[in-house]
């Protein structure tokens, strides 16, 4: 469901919450399953895809900034 809300109303620089970081690292997994399926399956050139990465405390700080940069400057949308 959030899979395809995200591309029916076309979310930009969304952020997801979950219970645990284990959770999010399932979930970012099942979304860039699925982005890669929908951009396989469509054979559009112009197929928007959208990047996403796990932000939590089990990341070192340096690559939490680096992901929070990259979500600011909309290199990272999710």
């Amino acid at each position: 469901m959030l899979f395809h809300l995200i591309h029916s109303h076309n979310l930009q620089n969304s952020l997801v919450f979950t219970k645990s970081a284990e959770s999010t690292a399932r979930l970012v997994q099942l979304l860039d399953f699925f982005e890669q399926s929908r951009a396989q399956g469509s054979g559009e050139s112009n197929c928007r895809s959208f990047a996403v990465r796990a932000y939590s405390s089990d990341l070192a700080a340096g690559e939490r900034k680096s992901i929070l940069d990259k979500f600011k400057s909309q290199d990272i949308q999710m």
